[in-house]
C-alpha cells in the first residue's frame, strides 16, 4: 500500500510540475525566446538559490545535467507553496543550512542525512525526496539521465540482471 501511495504521490508531483517544466515547451518556434525567470511562490530569492545550491549537492552536473540545471529547486519550491508547515520547516532548514561555512555544507548535509531524527535531519529527507522525484520528472532526469524513449513496446521484461538480485 505505500508504494502505491509513494507512486500516486510522485504522480502528482510530476503532474504538477508540469506549469513549472513545461513552460518551454509551448512557446514559439523561435528558439531565441526564453521563457520568463521563474517566480517564487513562496520563498525569497536567497533562499531559492540556497535550495538550489542543495539540490545541486544531491544531484550535481556530471555528464549529465545536474538539478540545478534541471530547475529542481523551483520544482520545490513551487511544490512547497500549498503547504505552510512544511515551508516553516524549510526555512528553518534554509537558515541552518545557509549558516554553515560553504565549504563544511557537504558534511552538514552528510551528518544530517545520518541524523534523520534530527530537524536537520528531517528537513534534509524532505529536501532529498523532493529533489529526486523533481530530477527525474524533468526531460533531463528521464530522457539524459535514464535514457528514457517513451511509448517503446517490450515485448518481454526480464527483470534485473545483477547477479545479487537473483534468487
Amino acid at each position: 500500500m505505500s508504494s502505491r501511495r509513494r507512486a500516486l504521490k510522485t504522480a502528482a508531483a510530476a503532474a504538477s510540475a508540469l506549469p513549472v517544466f513545461g513552460a518551454h515547451q509551448h512557446g514559439h518556434a523561435d528558439s531565441s525566446s526564453r521563457p520568463a525567470p521563474y517566480k517564487p511562490k513562496w520563498a525569497t530569492a536567497g533562499q531559492v538559490k540556497l535550495l538550489a545550491e542543495i539540490c545541486d549537492l544531491i544531484i550535481p552536473r556530471t555528464s549529465t545535467p545536474g538539478a540545478a540545471d534541471a530547475g529542481v529547486h523551483e520544482y520545490v519550491e513551487f511544490h512547497l507553496a500549498s503547504d505552510e508547515n512544511k515551508q516553516a520547516a524549510v526555512r528553518e532548514g534554509l537558515h541552518w543550512f545557509g549558516s554553515v561555512k560553504p565549504a563544511d555544507r557537504v558534511s552538514a548535509l552528510r551528518m544530517a542525512s545520518e541524523k534523520p531524527e534530527t530537524r536537520e535531519g528531517r528537513f534534509f529527507q524532505l529536501i532529498k525526496d523532493l529533489t529526486i522525484d523533481g530530477y527525474y520528472a524533468t526531460r533531463q532526469g528521464l530522457v539524459t539521465e535514464l535514457g528514457w524513449s517513451g511509448n517503446t513496446y517490450l515485448p518481454e521484461f526480464k527483470g534485473c540482471t545483477h547477479p545479487e538480485h537473483q534468487g
